[in-house]
């Protein structure tokens, strides 16, 4: 059943991790502003993710444009394709996510069955199925009884004066790095099979926005496409014998078959058994296990979902979705696609440009395993499942991994005394120097300061005192235990 609140709730607001943009103007929905706590986290999410993906080798990040031309996505099918239910309201003219609705109205009746026929159903199904359950308009609470459509979720624009070509805000990051493949592979000496990366906003017009990071209307998608010759064995690869000597398709993951629940398997598993198509997409499988191992994600805390056939994105041949059960329910974070030729062939016909290329003297129009993390979720989700309710200190904090956490060391002096003070600045210009973040203060008492330092997830507090004036030695105290001890400042590291 739906919650309303994270359990991280007190501590997003009381330290500004993330709050409604325009708030002047009536804060419209599904735009969301990110404090420099959330900002640093993200941040260092995206870092974990260069770290496992982009840098893997044969990988290459790139940034393309936000905005295309109107051809870009009719060769991706978004035109056409790119749509949810809606069903205007009669009285407010609001307009209501008709799958939404009723997955809500499923969820409060706990009807599992129901939740998984949805995922089928035809816009006949849910119109029918809103006028059964007398199902109420989200903004005014009447009665809907109109007609369930199909709405475009792409923001359109125009470039230029008068009657210009329109564009759009992308939707996904991923057609840009299409378009650019052909370019990027001649110029970078690329060798298949390789990967193309991007990091970037994308823009979706949602119906109903809602549960604040989970659907929004501008967000941050990490995107890595990768290309292969469909045709050439996966084991005589360069990514085939990293496989196979780090025995990576032997990793552990739970994994819940089409209307079932997760069950743990093993990667390799998957291929032998054809749930998934080959092992170049498991390979992204193990990619996306290992960035979430980066961040803090114990492997039993998300599963990979089977997507049925009838819910495919129109460019896939196969999906796994990555969810984590969450205060708002269970979310998607992550999927992870087999586009085939789907975008090539596409952009190769619409624009004329032949899209394959030279690959071990054969042309070849590469087939494409995806691997999309939604960052902004990701950040809810971590939010909300490393959210700790510690009875025993009185309050509430971040257990976050330290790769993530807005600063490796907070910085306290043990109270206003210039000689402290002093000391405690030489130690975080020190610091700094080394490269690393720190939160320094001197404000509230020493037990307030650890209290918020353990809420945003700080992994170490460093404390001057007295001591330390005489024996260069500093406390440092540990936020999963609220354990100290001394060291000499200058061996911190």
């Amino acid at each position: 059943m739906e919650k309303s609140e994270l359990r991280s709730e007190d501590i997003i607001k009381r330290r500004s991790i993330f709050y409604k943009a325009f708030s002047i103007y009536g804060e419209p929905a599904g735009f969301y502003d990110f404090g420099p706590i959330g900002l640093a986290i993200k941040r260092n999410i995206e870092s974990a993710w260069r770290k496992v993906i982009p840098e893997h080798p044969g990988f290459i990040e790139i940034e393309t444009t936000t905005l295309a031309p109107e051809p870009v996505f009719k060769a991706s099918g978004h035109l056409s394709t790119f749509t949810d239910p809606i069903m205007v309201c009669g009285s407010c003219h609001a307009g209501n996510r008709t799958d939404k609705l009723l997955e809500s109205f499923y969820s409060k009746k706990n009807d599992k069955a129901a939740i998984t026929a949805l995922r089928k159903m035809d816009l006949n199904g849910m119109e029918t199925e809103i006028k059964k359950n007398k199902i109420k308009c989200e903004k005014c609470g009447v009665e809907l009884t109109g007609k369930v459509e199909y709405f475009n979720l792409m923001f359109k624009t125009h470039a230029g004066q008068g009657t210009s070509e329109p564009m759009y805000l992308r939707p996904e990051t991923a057609q840009g790095i299409f378009m650019d493949f052909k370019e990027l592979y001649r110029l970078n000496s690329l060798k298949l099979p390789c990967g193309i990366c991007q990091s970037g906003k994308a823009y979706r017009n949602e119906i109903s926005p809602r549960q604040q990071l989970v659907r929004m209307r501008e967000f941050t998608q990490m995107e890595a496409e990768l290309f292969y010759d469909p045709n050439a064995e996966f084991s005589k690869t360069l990514l085939g014998e990293y496989a196979k000597s780090n025995h990576i398709f032997d990793t552990k993951i739970l994994f819940a078959a089409s209307g079932k629940e997760p069950d743990e398997t093993t990667i390799s598993e998957l291929v032998k058994s054809k749930k998934v198509p080959n092992e170049y997409f498991a390979f992204m499988i193990y990619k996306d296990y290992e960035f979430m191992r980066s961040i803090g994600f114990e492997y039993k805390e998300y599963w990979f979902r089977e997507i049925e056939k009838e819910e495919l994105p129109h460019y896939s041949r196969c999906n796994l979705d990555v969810e984590v059960e969450t205060s708002y329910g269970t979310i998607e974070i992550t999927g992870i696609a087999d586009r085939g030729t789907f975008d090539l062939q596409s952009h190769s016909k619409i624009s004329g440009t032949d899209l394959s290329i030279m690959n071990a003297e054969e042309k070849v129009l590469p087939s494409v395993a995806e691997l999309s993390i939604g960052l902004d979720r990701m950040l809810l989700a971590i939010l909300d499942k490393k959210a700790v309710d510690d009875k025993e200190r009185g309050w509430k904090w971040l257990k976050l991994e330290k790769a993530i956490a807005p600063y490796d060391y907070s910085i306290f002096p043990l109270q206003k005394d210039d000689k402290l003070t002093e000391m405690a600045m030489k130690i975080n210009a020190h610091l700094r120097k080394k490269g690393l973040k720190c939160n320094y203060s001197d404000s509230a008492s020493i037990g307030k300061r650890y209290a918020k330092s353990d809420e945003i997830g700080v992994a170490n507090a460093i404390t001057i005192d007295y001591q330390s004036l005489e024996d260069n030695t500093v406390t440092i105290r540990e936020r999963d235990t609220a354990q100290q001890r001394r060291v000499k400042w200058e061996a911190i590291a």
